[in-house]
């Protein structure tokens, strides 16, 4: 079922953003990790489709690689300006006043992703 053009999709369901979550994770080093790691365009593009189809869900909206790229991109900036507020970076950032900040030590739960 696709939007009509110039109309919205809807908005991805909890289902669909567990499967995008599943999907990133085993692939972030290619996307998103150092540049020895990472992978060429036309590659990205091919793990991006691979994302979509595994997020697709009979009967609700035929999700697109580039609608999955672009929803994980909303959901790591979301995150990284609530990370940011939490450790009181981004005021700084906004005065000019912080140039390189070191956050506290704090074990990170997430294995190291963002």
């Amino acid at each position: 079922m696709a939007a009509a053009p110039g109309e919205r999709a809807p908005a991805f369901t909890g289902e669909e953003l567990e499967k995008l979550v599943d999907g990133v994770l085993p692939q972030y080093a290619l996307l998103y990790g150092p540049p020895d790691q990472q992978v060429r365009a036309h590659e990205k593009i091919g793990i991006w489709r691979a994302i979509a189809k595994e997020v697709r869900t009979p009967g609700v909206h035929q999700r697109r690689g580039t609608h999955c790229r672009k929803r994980w991109e909303d959901i790591r900036r979301g995150t990284k300006k609530t990370a940011e507020s939490l450790l009181g970076m981004a005021s700084q950032r906004r005065r000019g006043a912080c140039r390189q900040l070191t956050p506290p030590d704090v074990p990170d739960p997430g294995g190291g992703l963002p």
